[in-house]
């Protein structure tokens, strides 16, 4: 039984979780998984677990949402990142500094890009409700009630970064943070890893310094061109 708990992001009662390995990502990667095609799920406290389906709570986000925030509050955000990860995808290969022209993946749909980061809002606020990081969650409510981009939130695209040999993984690794004297956090980074691709998401407050060859990108600048990062 899943815990009972509000929304985090409207504070209704919370019946809806999260995908922190996105299920159209999972498809893509394994294919239709069952009983006789399991997955195998390792974390922190155990490995080789078998998952039998993509829809298994290990795959998702102990921060839940209600159905309304998760579904028809934030579907647009879900599906634009869908969008330009089966484009990514489809790539050849991606390379330091090469231009994705954006308008061949989202040619009628000039804040498609403001969605993509408003997908990774989105799961990085549950990952800070769930780890108990603290960073004011309420810029990462506002952003998504109001279809606004959060100021502080970054991302950066590239290449992929795990490689192992006939073998099939998808990853996103722990928060890493960097907290002031008076224990305030003031940074925070972590990494989605895919097949072809590694989605970095940061979180950085006025004056923290992010690594120019990362080419982090945020709506306000984001134009025609997506520009892949060096990592």
């Amino acid at each position: 039984m899943k815990p009972v708990m509000d929304c985090w992001i409207c504070g209704q009662p919370a019946d809806s979780a999260e995908h922190l390995l996105k299920g159209s990502d999972l498809r893509a990667e394994f294919g239709p998984v069952s009983q006789n095609r399991p997955l195998y799920f390792h974390s922190s406290v155990a490995k080789n677990v078998r998952k039998r389906s993509i829809k298994d709570d290990a795959f998702k986000s102990k921060a839940l949402l209600c159905s309304h925030c998760n579904n028809a509050l934030s579907q647009p955000y879900d599906r634009a990142w869908e969008r330009l990860s089966a484009a990514l995808r489809n790539q050849s290969a991606l390379a330091p500094w090469q231009f994705i022209h954006l308008n061949k993946i989202f040619p009628h749909h000039r804040t498609s890009m403001l969605d993509v980061h408003l997908y990774f809002v989105k799961t990085f606020g549950c990952r800070i409700v769930e780890d108990g990081i603290p960073i004011d969650i309420k810029p990462f409510r506002d952003a998504l009630t109001k279809g606004e981009a959060h100021p502080q939130v970054f991302i950066a695209i590239g290449p992929p970064q795990i490689s192992l040999p006939g073998a099939k993984v998808m990853a996103y690794t722990k928060i890493t943070t960097v907290k002031t004297a008076d224990d305030r956090h003031v940074y925070a980074h972590w990494a989605l890893h895919l097949k072809k691709t590694t989605v970095l998401i940061m979180y950085a407050e006025q004056g923290q310094r992010i690594n120019s060859e990362l080419q982090a990108w945020h709506p306000d600048t984001q134009r025609r061109l997506l520009r892949i990062a060096k990592f």
